[in-house]
């Protein structure tokens, strides 16, 4: 619970508006509302229209509980903490993160796992200190994972990586790439490194992912995320060959997760005509479009897994 010095701060004539405190903190209004819901935190006070404005204690206590969050505490287990106390357990997470990787540069070699071949030519100018394994011979420290394919394939080589190597940082480089797709990466937390650039600075930036990624929850796990608008990566007709297919799998996996696919993406549709159509409503139907579109990406991610494990061919999209 607050503290009688914070209660005193928050009587400061400075207040910040919900989308203000968005920009600052990270955290979505809409996330922002839902905590307020749930009582994890509480506007300082409204303003005469009702929007919410917080003062500045309370934006420090929000930002700290983001980047709590990202690091693996549940909301619920750090919303009852004095302002102190969170300041605290972040010293904490980092003194441990500044350990682990003193321990980390004492060590001989970095184990890295490439996937595609633009990240395997990249990995093999690194430093001598980065080796370059097979995933038969030894657990990788990182996996470098390179962009230069469709985005069908590019969220399908990360999600199945994540999938398969849980807790292994993953580091994205690219040329060229579409900006839904880079947009989306890094609002799930990957690390985004562009070529060419020195095989001096790839490794500076290699070892940044390896420690950002320290005390990070895994971004697969969409429990924290907040989705602006995922692109999707499957279109309708996509979707209906991957029901109709012949699985490996003896089971009816395929057709069940494509089917969920398909209805989620049509709810998110039909909310967006119910925002034209009802601008009484309007701010209901962007949240359920939003948390809709939230999990339609966790089921096409999975629908990307499925396909790998059930080596399904996902037919190109039409142009």
């Amino acid at each position: 619970m607050p503290t009688t010095t914070e209660r005193l701060n928050n009587t400061t004539n400075t207040y910040f508006e919900i989308g203000a405190v968005s920009k600052i903190t990270g955290l979505s209004p809409n996330t922002l509302r839902t905590w307020e819901r749930r009582n994890f935190v509480e506007a300082s006070q409204r303003s005469k229209t009702g929007r919410r404005r917080y003062s500045q204690v309370q934006v420090e206590r929000l930002a700290l509980m983001k980047r709590l969050t990202n690091m693996g505490d549940s909301i619920s287990s750090i919303a009852p903490l004095s302002l102190e106390n969170l300041r605290n357990r972040l010293l904490e997470y980092e003194t441990r993160q500044v350990e682990r990787n003193t321990t980390r540069s004492a060590t001989s070699n970095i184990n890295i796992h490439t996937i595609g071949s633009t990240a395997q030519t990249w990995a093999a100018v690194l430093p001598n200190h980065f080796q370059v394994v097979d995933l038969t011979d030894s657990a990788p420290d990182l996996l470098l994972i390179d962009l230069d394919t469709t985005t069908v394939e590019c969220r399908r080589r990360v999600s199945v990586a994540a999938l398969e190597h849980p807790g292994v940082p993953i580091a994205l480089i690219y040329d060229y790439a579409p900006r839904d797709l880079l947009r989306q990466f890094s609002t799930d937390g990957r690390f985004l490194i562009r070529i060419p650039c020195s095989p001096e600075l790839l490794a500076h930036y290699l070892t940044a992912a390896l420690s950002k990624a320290t005390h990070q929850s895994d971004p697969t796990v969409q429990g924290n995320i907040d989705f602006v608008s995922a692109p999707r990566i499957f279109t309708d007709k996509q979707l209906a060959t991957i029901a109709a297919s012949n699985p490996n799998i003896k089971c009816e996996c395929p057709h069940h997760t494509s089917a969920l696919v398909a209805s989620l993406a049509s709810f998110e549709n039909y909310c967006r005509r119910c925002e034209i159509e009802s601008p009484n409503d309007k701010e209901v139907h962007e949240y359920l479009g939003r948390e809709i579109g939230k999990a339609r990406a966790i089921v096409e991610d999975a629908l990307l897994y499925l396909c790998q494990k059930d080596n399904l061919v996902i037919p190109p999209a039409e142009q």
